[in-house]
């Protein structure tokens, strides 16, 4: 592939992951109007966020062998077509039942779409290069969180929630036109899975992986903690601290320009030090924040600052990781990439999206469930990962 066109290339998997997170950010500043218009109490509105999510990795499992058989283009369309169906389907709701049909099929879009994108990667890079370009797009991505709460705000403000709903679907429909007319195929006919559809075996070999089982478990780790802050920050700084839907969209976007710069920063340190060193320097980081949300926990009113400001740091721990665990887990199943990364992906998001649905219930201030989410288990892979079955930090 020539070098033009693989950058158009890698511009268009940018936009297949970016799915996921333009379903949860556009519409955070409007939870307290849904909720209004809906009749929900917070926990129902925010089962929206977590439902998706769940779905999203849910959703791989079938999607991977799917992608495995038929070829990465054919279903990166599919996904884009079945999240603009989600999101009218969502903007069109008039009760709670019907929004949560609209998430889930949403869910299964955005899936598809993280799916094609990562198992892309493998197809087309080493597994050096592949780390590099994992970053990339986990770093690209942050530009919706950075950008679609303030947009989100705005639409909602002049002119409904249902209008952020409509954004998501021009942006997906737009995404599936651009992989119809520009996306080529990248796995080759003859790599292809063969055989039955669906076939356990295919995921044994992961499943029996000390490694890719605790890497895996890293990651559903960390986003249970980012959905924890999501579902818990407009709450705190909206309905408890009294912030604007601009305020709060600028805040968040903040946040996600750390993210940005967390993720650039993951590229160099993987050149420089390696994978495994990178994944480490993450962990360690993501322990500092859990640290600094128990002393504000502690000693320290709520505040912007007092929350915001540990969250940055996770955000900056969570960012070094993610590209070198995911690329080390994939690493030794470069024959079902799809699988693997379909695998990884379930347990990262809807792992992560049970334990935040089961934090965010407990009857806890988000500082303490932060704080406990990042020191006992972030904290605690530091340990595990020297153990020789699993080799991370030899």
């Amino acid at each position: 592939m020539h070098a033009d066109m693989r950058q158009g290339w890698i511009l268009l998997l940018i936009v297949l992951v970016m799915l996921t997170p333009m379903g949860v950010d556009i519409y955070l500043p409007s939870l307290a109007q849904m909720r209004l218009d809906m009749g929900g109490a917070n926990a129902e509105l925010q089962l929206t966020i977590t439902l998706f999510i769940f779905t999203v990795g849910l959703g791989q499992l079938l999607a991977g062998p799917l992608t495995d058989r038929f070829g990465r283009r054919p279903w990166a369309i599919m996904g884009c077509l079945l999240y603009t169906l989600g999101a009218v389907s969502g903007m069109l709701s008039s009760s709670l039942p019907l929004l949560y049909a609209g998430r889930i099929i949403q869910g299964i879009g955005a899936c598809i779409g993280s799916v094609v994108a990562f198992s892309a990667v493998r197809d087309a890079f080493s597994p050096h290069q592949g780390a590099r370009v994992y970053s990339l797009l986990n770093g690209a991505l942050c530009i919706i969180p950075a950008v679609a709460p303030v947009l989100g705000g705005g639409l909602a403000s002049l002119y409904g929630w249902r209008t952020t709903f409509a954004f998501m679907g021009l942006f997906a429909l737009t995404g599936a036109l651009a992989c119809l007319r520009f996306m080529p195929e990248t796995l080759p006919a003859e790599k292809r899975l063969t055989g039955p559809l669906y076939r356990f075996h295919r995921f044994l070999p992961m499943l029996l992986s000390a490694r890719f089982l605790f890497l895996a478990l890293l990651g559903a780790l960390g986003m249970g903690g980012i959905l924890v802050y999501v579902t818990a920050a407009p709450l705190l700084l909206m309905d408890e601290l009294g912030f604007s839907r601009l305020a709060f969209g600028m805040i968040f976007g903040a946040n996600a320009l750390v993210n940005i710069a967390a993720f650039a920063g993951a590229t160099r340190l993987i050149d420089r030090h390696g994978r495994n060193n990178t994944l480490r320097a993450g962990l360690a980081v993501a322990l500092l924040a859990g640290i600094m949300f128990l002393v504000s926990w502690w000693g320290l009113a709520p505040s912007a600052w007092s929350f915001m400001v540990p969250v940055a740091v996770f955000t900056v721990g969570f960012s070094l990781a993610l590209g070198s665990a995911l690329s080390l887990a994939l690493e030794p199943f470069s024959d079902r990439a799809g699988s693997a990364s379909a695998l990884f992906g379930c347990c990262q998001m809807s792992g992560g999206a049970a334990l935040a649905t089961l934090v965010t219930h407990l009857p806890f201030s988000p500082y303490l469930m932060m704080g406990t989410l990042c020191t006992a288990g972030l904290g605690a892979g530091l340990l595990v990962g020297r153990h020789r079955a699993i080799g991370v930090f030899p």
